[in-house]
């Protein structure tokens, strides 16, 4: 959670330089950001979506805790366009897995924050 909170402080600090009068620390903050946002496996039209998208009123359901891990991946799948392309790459690879045997649990944790994520918006 701190880490989270810490790079959202880095994220608004470098945001807050894309207003200097200073062409150079403009470009290099806009560098920064791109660079921000890939560390955290995404992009700059993520996190424009992000910032428009409605926050949702309720926690969303999780998977149920017997879920059907594979339909769960290919419910993610059928909406990837809306991920990162780590996340794509990571959902096309969780597809083929799950036919075949349940995700680990690392596994299992990223594609239920996913799939959290996809049912929200």
């Amino acid at each position: 959670m701190t880490e989270r909170l810490r790079s959202s402080d880095r994220l608004a600090k470098l945001i807050r330089l894309l207003a200097s009068d200073q062409a150079g620390e403009v470009v290099a903050a806009a560098a920064a950001i791109k660079r921000a946002l890939a560390a955290e496996g995404t992009d700059l039209n993520a996190f424009a979506d992000a910032l428009i998208r409605p926050q949702p009123t309720q926690e969303p359901r999780p998977p149920p805790r017997e879920a059907n891990w594979h339909r769960v991946a290919c419910e993610c799948q059928a909406r990837s366009n809306r991920l990162s392309q780590r996340e794509q790459a990571f959902i096309d690879s969780i597809v083929d897995w799950t036919a075949l045997r349940p995700p680990t649990e690392r596994q299992a944790a990223w594609l239920t924050a996913i799939y959290r994520r996809l049912r929200c918006d």
